[in-house]
């Protein structure tokens, strides 16, 4: 089906209410949900929840129809939310909600402030487009509640490099500013659009860098201060943000593959580019051209009323990279702080594959220092999953304690991986083993992960692997090992279209210290060919010392890639500032 603009927002908000109308309980007036494992903010985990955002959310889509009696249940479901909202002015949780009506705020560990964020600006929506259709009472309610999540935001006042709340907050802030004529909300809104601005500046890009999810979530938001907000400064440093954006993603994007390649600070699936919200976004920025003409079936949810309400426009050479992506290497400072070693992504797109890794950064469920995407010959657009990651598991989950290093060129990549303490455990934050704790572990490896090499041929050379498939040869390696005392090993194994390169650093069950672990390290290389020239891949040359690993590589087309990173256990803080990096003798 061929869109205009205006016949796709109709079908997304049509998408919306079908997922609304399936999901609504009409004897709670609320939606409702399955619960899902969170570790995080909620012990709801089994059962049927009737969560608060995806409520008024729905209520919003119910607005877009017009119809009398659909506005009528929209009402109801906005009172019955924003009853819920901690408005005591002295609480800590003021001008928040919960996760679900089943749970107050006094029960969730902790509180999300993120609330106040997510459900301001779907409040701010339905005053900016609906307000003259609601009753006075509901009117009222919504401009209090609004009013309420808006100093709420200001009172925490995040850090700007918090890059999707920092955006979405500022959009809140302005929105009340401007809908309830409060010059005090408007004045601090209009400077957090500078802060924001400084702070991408000064970093070189954004803190959240490469995360599909909160891409879209940051791009709504600064977009809707375009489109809705009439103060001209903020709409100035909102216009400049959203052309950074846009170039941001455009530089990872791989338009043959669908999909957008590494390194992710922040993503919840190995395919963070198929969301259907995401996918709206990029089709209504170009047009609707390319690959974009003919997009997989949107499934029905309420997240698609965003990309819906909010105007889009990307800059003619985005367009042109979203639609044919050049082949060759991109390179972006995504981080830097005064007199430190800045932190840099590095992407490479080939013609039917691409690769990326990041120079230092942290492991967790939502982290992909390491990540690449190919497509098989005969692959249709929008594909299926073809992929390889790098990640390190502590029994079940990811382990938020594992630091990632590397330098690459092309699409050759020479890493090593290591440990920090204090540290998380399955959250980076939250789940924290505090320096010098025992904790358990039953299994603790690092495991290179090739998805959709169903018919591949397999072969080891020692600790190198090679997967050899009709679009690409994907090979990695594990040059040195060092854990302590422990003796390490490592396996392939075989399961559906995956093969797992696997580094068992340690069995259990036992009781395991961080900082009792010297020397600690874990180096190899990865490298992904295409074409008819798949060369083979020479060993590093690694040596451990003094707690560092120094490795050495002479990469397929001759560069010399050179990799100091630690081989002790270091703190957040200290490992990117000990790794060093140099392609042919450069920094």
């Amino acid at each position: 089906m061929h869109f205009s603009t205006e016949t796709f927002d109709a079908e997304l908000i049509r998408l919306a209410r079908v997922a609304g109308d399936q999901a609504y309980d009409a004897t709670a007036g609320l939606i409702a949900q399955e619960a899902k494992y969170n570790p995080i903010h909620t012990r709801i985990w089994t059962g049927i929840r009737h969560p608060h955002r995806e409520s008024v959310a729905y209520a919003l889509v119910l607005l877009e129809s017009g119809v009398a009696a659909d506005v009528l249940l929209a009402e109801e479901i906005l009172l019955r939310v924003l009853a819920e909202q901690d408005v005591e002015d002295a609480s800590p949780t003021y001008g928040i909600w919960s996760y679900y009506h089943e749970e107050p705020l006094d029960r969730m560990v902790p509180p999300d402030w993120n609330w106040a964020d997510f459900i301001g600006r779907e409040l701010a929506f339905v005053l900016f487009r609906h307000e003259a259709r609601l009753s006075d009472a509901t009117r009222t309610a919504v401009r209090v509640g609004l009013g309420h999540a808006a100093r709420s935001i200001i009172r925490r006042n995040v850090a700007m490099s918090y890059t999707n709340i920092a955006a979405k907050g500022t959009f809140v802030t302005l929105a009340a500013g401007q809908l309830l004529k409060d010059a005090e909300l408007t004045e601090y809104a209009v400077h957090r659009v500078g802060r924001l601005r400084e702070q991408i500046e000064a970093a070189g890009s954004f803190a959240e860098y490469n995360s599909a999810g909160y891409w879209t979530i940051t791009m709504e938001a600064i977009a809707a201060i375009v489109q809705y907000v009439d103060e001209p400064e903020a709409v100035a440093g909102a216009r400049w943000i959203v052309e950074r954006l846009w170039e941001h993603l455009a530089g990872r994007w791989h338009a043959r593959t669908g999909q957008l390649s590494g390194p992710m600070a922040r993503v919840y699936t190995d395919e963070p580019a198929r969301t259907p919200d995401l996918l709206a976004l990029l089709a209504k920025a170009t047009g609707f051209g390319g690959i974009f003409a003919d997009l997989p079936e949107l499934t029905p949810t309420l997240g698609l009323a965003g990309p819906a309400l909010v105007e889009v426009e990307a800059p003619a050479a985005v367009v042109e990279r979203l639609l044919d992506t050049p082949t060759g290497v991109v390179r972006e400072r995504f981080s830097y702080l005064e007199g430190q070693v800045p932190v840099v992504g590095t992407t490479w797109h080939g013609a039917d594959a691409t690769l990326g890794s990041v120079s230092a950064g942290e492991y967790w469920l939502q982290r992909r220092p390491l990540m690449g995407y190919w497509r098989a010959p005969d692959d249709p657009a929008w594909g299926p999953s073809r992929f390889v990651k790098l990640h390190l598991m502590k029994d079940d989950h990811d382990f938020s304690s594992a630091v990632f290093a590397s330098v690459q060129s092309g699409s050759q990549v020479l890493w090593s991986v290591s440990f920090v303490s204090p540290g998380g455990d399955e959250h980076i934050g939250l789940h924290q083993i505090e320096a010098g704790q025992a904790f358990p572990v039953s299994s603790l490896r690092l495991v290179l992960e090739i998805a959709g090499a169903d018919g591949a041929t397999v072969s080891e050379i020692g600790r190198q692997l090679r997967v050899s498939t009709p679009g690409v040869d994907l090979v990695g390696s594990v040059d040195s090992i060092s854990f302590g005392d422990h003796r390490p090993t490592v396996r392939v194994e075989r399961a559906d279209d995956r093969i797992l390169l696997v580094v068992e650093l340690l069995e259990g069950p036992t009781s395991l210290t961080m900082q009792d672990i010297a020397p600690v390290e874990v180096t190899g290389t990865f490298s992904l060919f295409e074409g008819a020239d798949r060369p083979d891949v020479a060993a590093p040359s690694i040596t451990v010392y003094d707690g560092d690993v120094q490795a050495h590589w002479v990469t397929a087309d001759g560069k010399q890639l050179r990799l100091v990173a630690p081989a002790r256990v270091t703190t957040k803080t200290g490992h990117p500032q000990a790794v060093r990096t140099s392609i042919d003798g450069r920094a």
